[in-house]
């Protein structure tokens, strides 16, 4: 797992690492939880597909793809039935 450092300003603002913003889709005014846990803090980014939002939270586990396999599915058998 790669570190990343971000410097906490004086207003107590954080710049987040391109590479993050990217891989969880965090833009301008997403909204960012943060939540305190053992001994440090979960930061989790509002998403608008809560699934793609979670998708690489937990490494290799392969049930996020899984997940995503069965959602795809699913949409296709809807549009089958819509189009009889």
């Amino acid at each position: 797992m790669e570190t990343l450092k971000s410097k906490v300003t004086s207003k107590g603002q954080i710049v987040i690492p391109k590479e993050i913003r990217a891989r969880y889709g965090i833009k301008k005014a997403t909204i960012i939880h943060w939540i305190q846990k053992g001994e440090g803090v979960l930061m989790i980014p509002d998403s608008e597909d809560p699934v793609m939002a979670a998708k690489g939270m937990i490494p290799k586990s392969g049930l996020i793809e899984k997940l995503l396999q069965y959602r795809r599915a699913d949409r296709l058998k809807e549009n089958g039935a819509q189009n009889r």
